[in-house]
This record gives C-alpha cells, structure tokens and sequence, in this order.
C-alpha cells in the first residue's frame, strides 16, 4: 500500500510541473467556488489563520510598539519602516506581507508600532514630504 502510494505521490508530482499553470487555475477555481458556497465558514477560517501569522510576527518582531512601548495586541501593527507598505500590499497581498515578514527576519524593513504611532508617522512622513516638495 505504501509503495502505491508513493508512486500515485512521484505521478502527481511530475505531473504537477507539467502542468503547474493549469494546476493553480484549478485550484483558485475551486476556491472561489468554495468561498462563494460556505462564505460563513470560509471568513472564520481567514480570521483563524491572520490571527495565528500575526501571533507569529509578534513572536519574532515584539510584542509591544517599538516607539511608546504599548502593548494591547488589538492596536498593534506591522509597520514598513520604509514606508513601502501600500507597493508591498499591491504586490503580494496582505496575507503574503505578512507571510514574508514572518518567514525572512527583516528588522530593517518591518517593526511593530501601536495605531497611534503608525499614524503619528505617517503624519510627519507627509509633512517632510510637504517640505521636500514645496506644498506648504
């Protein structure tokens, strides 16, 4: 039985390379259907699985904002030290932001801050874009 399986495994595999395109249609095929039949269920399994990458980022980036020292996870984010967030999100969605900033440990690129300091820097990030521009 375990030989069998195995090969149907080594089939699939091959298969899967040869057809790695029509194998990913496929598949977000079935998943928008899936989404679209159990839209209850499916909306707690993605509340499930952002609530466990976010633990994880605190695991690894702090549990507290890196400015103030705040530490109600409700209010915390992750913070493009770089302020790169809005291409990084465009291009790889916000569950794939977060997937690369668990799996590549990136200090200069991510930190945690709580909402009101996120906010405070933004706010002076557009200021000292105002400034750089001449839009007084």
């Amino acid at each position: 039985m375990k030989n069998s399986k195995q090969s149907n495994r080594e089939r699939y595999k091959k298969w899967y390379e040869a057809n790695k395109e029509q194998a990913r249609k496929k598949k977000r095929e079935n998943m928008r259907r899936y989404r679209a039949e159990n839209p209850t269920k499916y909306a707690e399994q993605s509340r499930k699985a952002k609530r466990k990458i976010r633990d994880q980022l605190f695991d690894i980036y702090g549990d507290t904002c890196k400015e103030c020292g705040f530490d109600d996870k409700r209010a915390l984010t992750l913070d493009h030290i770089q302020n790169n967030g809005n291409v990084e999100r465009k291009e790889l969605g916000e569950r794939g932001v977060y997937q690369r900033a668990r799996d590549n440990y990136l200090p200069n690129e991510y930190q945690i801050l709580c909402m009101n300091c996120q906010f405070i820097k933004k706010v002076e990030t557009q200021k000292q874009n105002q400034h750089l521009h001449g839009n007084y």
